[in-house]
């Protein structure tokens, strides 16, 4: 299908356009439009988008910025090419529509004048989304549209111009249900050659862009009247300029890994990977349990189409070959325990020392999924989180429009802020990255006063596997409304690749999250691993006691090396620093969404790379006394 303005932006068009935007009007909108870019872009490269014949994009290159012109219409662009040329000044064009997959250059800042409305509501929305992810961080958007309050009070249902012998008739309908103009312009040149351009476009209010604007990411810097930077919008302005900032949106923590490659000699602290000697014997006994000829004895009984249970009996496989076995518990589909609730609540239950009902339980293919999921109970609204947060669901929830704030769950008027902000999500990490376990006590009261504001409080517990058990929220799940708790099996255990996550819920919690999250996310065999390990109760004591002794040890070291140390809580394999660490470490760079820099150092545990830490302390520190 031919988009209208694929063909209404001809030479017939621009013969009437000239006449409206003369020379001065177009140098009184470079001018706000110079003014507010060098006051609000973190750089000089800027799209124009729907650029026209360039009147704004050669001007601004005068200016000494690097612009690319996007269009829809060829013979716009050619008139913008020329006029650049003319000028003497660089211009790059792009023939694209907007509302297609144009290929957007990065920039730091956009501007979009007196072409918003053409599309759609959802076409203007992805429109939005698409021009944000080519933004940089900080990057501007100066977006203006027709006020539709200041057309209707002057609105005439026909008009007509004459200019040079031409006549230009308008005719238009403005429908107040759907909020769109269709019309005509209608060109009769002297010869009574006519020529006919039909338009239909969305007239919005102010808060209607606003709140497009937000949804799709971008917080408002301010909002001005007829290109006049700080003017008051009245009911009659007939141009808004909104001047938006594209918000932030973390990236996935995983991404981190592969933008550093240790150097030749350094030593990788980045993590842990001699943890797995705290807990390999139990993970070999229970692989042993659900892989014959050791296979597993005792399943939940879930029958599924097929006849076949969620765990594999030994009578299902009586011959004993442990490949049908395993193949079987495998392949098996626990359609009638999608959220994995029936299996996993009794071993919850037992595990965290609380009563936890399976409608209250969801299993993800490990927290990411589970951070996914819940990104969308975020948007739209406030995510209030920490300033190093894990930058998952903030980055999701941030891309489905959510606006981040910060927030420190340990001030005293931590619940407070939730009153007055009323966030649809609270995220707080528990442990947090400088290690500080939050308090039962504090965790009811903002699981209360995000309840009360109608939002949801997330404490993630990821990482609190290695304080063990007992130092778990869970049972505050039980007790309090609006509270979801995360815990996986990457974290001490060291079994990332499994896959397995769980959300423990309060019964309110529990309902909202079944609503966003995918069922059947945990496979069946992953999962019988995964609750085989959580029978065995707290496994990571051993682990622990080497801590006592092997953190103290990084710790002392990284001072001796003059680096500012958060040891945080003592059951943690890492430490946190300010900035980054010292040459012939490689540390994981932490990137806040708020504040300064940190980087997470993990501590070494096994002898070799305890005494390589020593070597390297001894080479670079100065001599004690």
């Amino acid at each position: 299908m031919t988009r209208w303005y694929t063909e209404y932006f001809t030479a017939d068009y621009w013969s009437f356009a000239r006449h409206e935007y003369t020379a001065a009007r177009t140098a009184g909108e470079v001018s706000y439009l110079v003014k507010t870019l060098e006051e609000h872009a973190p750089g000089r490269r800027v799209l124009d988008l729907g650029c026209g014949i360039g009147r704004h994009a050669v001007a601004l290159a005068e200016h000494g910025f690097e612009v690319v012109g996007v269009d829809v219409s060829r013979w716009a662009l050619d008139q913008a090419e020329e006029s650049a040329r003319r000028a003497g000044v660089p211009l790059t064009v792009v023939l694209a529509d907007l509302f297609g997959r144009a290929d957007l250059p990065e920039a730091d800042a956009a501007v979009c004048l007196q072409n918003f409305g053409w599309g759609t509501d959802d076409e203007q929305r992805r429109f939005l989304r698409r021009v944000r992810e080519r933004l940089v961080p900080g990057g501007v958007l100066v977006l203006d549209h027709s006020n539709v309050t200041g057309i209707l009070t002057r609105y005439q249902p026909t008009a007509r111009f004459e200019a040079e012998g031409v006549v230009y008739d308008f005719f238009r309908s403005y429908d107040p249900v759907t909020g769109r103009n269709q019309g005509e312009l209608r060109v009769t040149y002297p010869d009574g050659t006519v020529a006919r351009l039909l338009d239909d476009v969305r007239l919005y209010q102010p808060p209607e862009v606003a709140g497009m604007l937000r949804d799709a990411g971008y917080e408002i810097v301010r909002a001005d009247a007829d290109f006049a930077a700080g003017s008051e919008i009245r009911i009659d302005t007939r141009y808004v300029q909104f001047v938006a900032r594209a918000a932030i949106t973390p990236e996935p923590a995983v991404l981190d890994y592969t933008r550093v490659t240790p150097a030749p000699g350094d030593l990788d602290l980045r993590w842990a990977p001699d943890e797995i000697e705290f807990v390999r014997d139990v993970i070999d006994q229970v692989w042993a349990e659900v892989t014959p000829d050791g296979r597993p004895t005792t399943a939940t009984a879930d029958p599924v189409p097929d006849g076949r249970p969620a765990s594999v009996p030994a009578d299902l496989v009586p011959d004993g070959r442990s490949a049908s076995a395993v193949a079987d518990l495998a392949r098996h589909l626990a359609v009638t325990d999608p959220y994995g609730g029936e299996r996993a609540a009794p071993v919850l239950s037992a595990h965290f020392g609380a009563r936890i009902t399976p409608d209250r339980v969801v299993a993800g293919a490990g927290t990411t999924t589970l951070l996914h999921a819940l990104g969308a109970l975020a948007a739209p609204g406030t995510l209030l989180c920490t300033p190093y947060s894990h930058p998952d669901l903030p980055g999701w929830a941030a891309r489905l429009g959510a606006t981040l704030r910060p927030f420190d769950p340990a001030d005293d008027d931590a619940p407070g802020t939730i009153s007055r902000l009323r966030p649809a999500l609270v995220l707080v990490e528990r442990p947090g990255v400088v290690g500080e376990l939050l308090p039962p006590d504090r965790v009811r009261a903002l699981a209360e006063a995000a309840r009360n504001a109608g939002g949801l409080l997330v404490l993630d517990e990821a990482c609190a596997t290695y304080a063990g058990p007992e130092a778990s929220a869970v049972p505050l799940t039980s007790e309090v409304e609006g509270l979801v708790v995360l815990r996986g099996l990457s974290k001490g255990y060291c079994c990332g690749g499994l896959r397995v996550g769980f959300a423990i819920c309060s019964a309110d919690a529990g309902a909202a999250l079944r609503r966003v999250a995918p069922p059947l996310a945990a496979s069946a065999l992953p999962l019988e691993v995964a609750m085989r390990l959580l029978e065995r109760g707290d496994v990571l004591q051993p682990l622990r006691t080497a801590l006592a002794t092997a953190k103290p040890e990084l710790v002392a070291g990284l001072r001796r090396l003059g680096v500012t140390v958060e040891p945080g809580h003592p059951a943690l394999p890492w430490v946190t620093v300010e900035g980054d660490v010292p040459p012939g470490l490689l540390g994981k760079p932490v990137r806040p969404i708020f504040g300064p820099p940190r980087t997470r150092v993990s501590v070494p545990l096994s002898a070799e790379r305890r005494t390589a830490f020593r070597a390297l302390v001894d080479r670079a520190a100065p001599a004690d006394g």
